[in-house]
């Protein structure tokens, strides 16, 4: 993902967008107030939040001209309209227009309005059509063709065993303590997840996202969950705000979006969330497409994170008012 930190001026304008869309119900609900706060933490600036006055869809689209800023600001606008977990007519329909004055085509944007009247069934077939799912199946056809269709879908319903396969994955045990796949084992034993070939166990092409747990160094609370998503969403190419508007949803709007996770509400905090896709965006690999594990499964995780650049949490942490410039 492209990710580009506003500058004082502009983080001026996204911060008024985000009120505007936050009162638009008439009311400044706490969580709504939290993000604005935490976006104006993670941007380092210093602006009068508290006093700062609606802006017009045109009036934003003057004053915001770069597209990659646009297209960050309409996603940030999605995240506002939900973080409440109410979503109202008239958050929406701000959202729509702001978008649209910013000439910023999301499909999340389509998406809110789902939400909204809750349309669950376009809803996740859009959804679905969409996430990484996707991209796996196809990979997959072109790889075994039915024969992998048909053990990709018993893995997912947790029902395809390999005892062959399972040997592979078990021998991870031995594997040097601080590798990559001595950590795999540890963390499926830990949690309790089979291993892939073992009854129960995940399809192969789920991998990446339990090495984005490992090297991301988030564990598998709903909290941790939301962080590794957008950390996803941060090294990955295709798509990557999807990664944050579905598990927005699932763990803390209360939709259930996947079969096998139960949905939750309030675990999306926007500085944790914020810097795990800062996390992801400065990395110099996507371990979501066509990502080669096995090579790597003998090396240490922290030389991996040194060779994949994926930098501590600590480092994205800014004083306040370290951009310079402000606007009264």
């Amino acid at each position: 993902m492209e990710l580009k930190l506003p500058s004082s001026e502009q983080a001026y304008w996204g911060l008024r967008a985000m009120k505007t869309v936050a009162m638009a119900d008439g009311e400044l609900a706490a969580s709504e107030w939290h993000m604005i706060q935490s976006l104006q933490k993670i941007f380092g600036t210093t602006h009068d939040l508290e006093h700062m006055g609606p802006v017009t869809p045109v009036e934003l689209a003057r004053a915001l001209p770069d597209p990659q800023i646009r297209r960050q600001l309409v996603q940030g606008l999605i995240v506002m309209s939900l973080i409440d977990v109410n979503v109202s007519p008239q958050e929406t329909d701000l959202v729509e227009r702001f978008a649209q004055a910013l000439e910023v085509s999301a499909p999340e944007v389509r998406n809110l309005r789902h939400v909204m009247n809750r349309e669950m069934i376009p809803l996740r077939l859009d959804l679905v059509r969409r996430v990484w799912l996707r991209p796996k199946v196809k990979e997959i056809w072109e790889k075994e063709r039915i024969r992998g269709l048909f053990k990709f879908v018993l893995g997912m319903l947790g029902k395809y065993e390999n005892p062959a396969l399972a040997a592979r994955y078990q021998a991870f045990e031995h594997y040097p303590s601080g590798s990559l796949g001595r950590s795999y084992w540890e963390y499926c034993r830990k949690n309790a997840f089979a291993l892939p070939g073992e009854k129960g166990g995940a399809p192969e092409p789920i991998l990446f996202h339990d090495c984005a747990h490992i090297l991301s160094g988030y564990g598998t609370t709903p909290e941790e969950e939301v962080q590794v998503a957008c950390f996803s969403a941060g090294f990955q190419r295709c798509e990557p705000w999807l990664f944050v508007f579905f598990v927005l949803l699932q763990f803390h709007v209360g939709i259930r979006m996947t079969p096998i996770t139960e949905a939750r509400t309030g675990f999306f905090d926007p500085e944790k969330a914020m810097i795990a896709l800062q996390r992801g965006a400065e990395m110099n690999v996507d371990l979501n497409d066509g990502c080669d594990y096995w090579p790597v499964m003998s090396e240490q995780v922290e030389d991996l994170r040194r060779q994949y650049n994926i930098l501590p949490v600590e480092a994205f942490r800014r004083p306040p008012g370290s951009l310079a410039g402000e606007i009264a």
